[in-house]
């Protein structure tokens, strides 16, 4: 015998059903398709919800039945309240979106979903032990806690690195610092507060900090959308800019180091003399300036460069223009009077194969040092 709520199914899945063919007899296109489809689905969909009413008779009780009073459904305590249920479907909901849009949403869903899963299935197990709420919350606590207080704890450092991160590549380099160090600050003075007032309740101090690390990661989200600040490229001594220059230019000039302390395996000492002029003394012959040295091609060439002018200079290295490829440039800092500064540069075809020449020289003076690579 079919029961109340069995009928009701099987009547909405009859209808949809008839309502179906009637669409399929009196339309033709893609509509048409589209429609049908839907309303064969929603047929089968009642059909399946009418078989398991039946199957499960209503939930009704006979009242013949001795034990209906502790084996009814009614009679059965009600289940824990949660929330992981609701966040398996948020994360489900962000795997969809994320398959369309960003890896990382989807990434992030997935994780998501295992983990409100597996704190369900838990919960559930616990919640059937005993009889006792207490005794079935201790045991899911045995279970879960070893795991889930190391990975929150993880991923909350985790999630304020990087949003902290994100907030601190938004800002300029002066701002930056002003909100480093109040951020610095405002945490030292939190723990000395949290410290010092040792009366204050367990719900305070997490909702505090709750607060912050919500307020923190929202701005990080914030920054991360706007993407971080424009850094400009600075120049380096193996960029045009730098080595064709005479003058300082920007960071790469700043506070550089005068003195060179491993003087080994130097193919040759580079001194600008006084005059503007520059001359090489190669290490193994006779001692004497030349304005010409040869390099070994393919194989990694140390100079020391003495600066014995009375202003500051940079030795450069014109490494020749091969193929369609930019002149290839290295340079030291700039160097003071009287200071010292290595130079490391490697030559890897022949000066035939160079549409430029290849020469050791100081901008801003006429000295040249030519290189031959044989």
């Amino acid at each position: 015998m079919f029961t109340t709520g069995s009928k009701l199914f099987f009547g909405a899945s009859a209808l949809a059903l008839v309502s179906a063919l009637v669409l399929t007899a009196c339309t033709d296109g893609p509509l048409s398709s589209a429609g049908v489809l839907g309303l064969i689905s929603v047929s089968a969909i009642f059909g399946f919800l009418g078989g398991v009413n039946y199957a499960n008779r209503d939930c009704n009780v006979s009242g013949m039945d001795d034990n209906a009073t502790d084996t009814a459904a009614a009679a059965q305590r009600a289940g824990v309240h949660s929330a992981w249920p609701a966040a398996a479907a948020l994360g489900v909901a962000g795997i969809v979106v994320g398959a369309v849009s960003k890896p990382v949403v989807f990434k992030v869903a997935v994780v998501v979903v295992l983990a409100a899963t597996v704190e369900w299935m838990v919960l559930g197990l616990s919640a059937r032990v005993s009889d006792n709420d207490e005794t079935n919350a201790n045991t899911r606590r045995r279970l879960l806690y070893p795991l889930e207080f190391p990975i929150l704890a993880a991923a909350a450092l985790g999630a304020i690195v990087y949003a902290f991160s994100r907030v601190m590549l938004r800002l300029d380099q002066d701002p930056g610092k002003i909100v480093f160090g109040v951020v610095a600050a405002l945490v030292l003075f939190g723990a000395f507060v949290f410290s010092h007032r040792r009366t204050a309740s367990k719900r305070t101090v997490v909702g505090i900090t709750t607060l912050g690390a919500v307020a923190l990661f929202g701005v990080g989200v914030a920054s991360a959308m706007q993407g971080q600040r424009t850094i400009e490229a600075h120049p380096t001594t193996v960029s045009e800019q730098a080595c064709l220059e005479a003058g300082p230019v920007g960071e790469v000039d700043e506070h550089t180091s005068q003195d060179v302390s491993a003087k080994s395996s130097v193919l040759a000492n580079v001194y600008l003399k006084s005059d503007g002029s520059l001359v090489a003394l190669l290490n193994g012959y006779d001692g004497q300036p030349r304005s010409e040295m040869s390099v070994p091609r393919g194989t990694q060439v140390h100079v020391l460069f003495h600066n014995e002018s009375s202003e500051e200079r940079r030795l450069t290295a014109r490494l020749g223009t091969f193929g369609d490829n930019a002149e290839a440039l290295a340079c030291t800092t700039l160097v003071h009077e009287g200071k010292e500064a290595f130079l490391e540069f490697k030559i890897g075809k022949p000066n035939a194969a160079s549409a430029s020449p290849l020469v050791l020289m100081v901008p801003g003076t006429s000295g040249e040092i030519q290189i031959v690579v044989p």
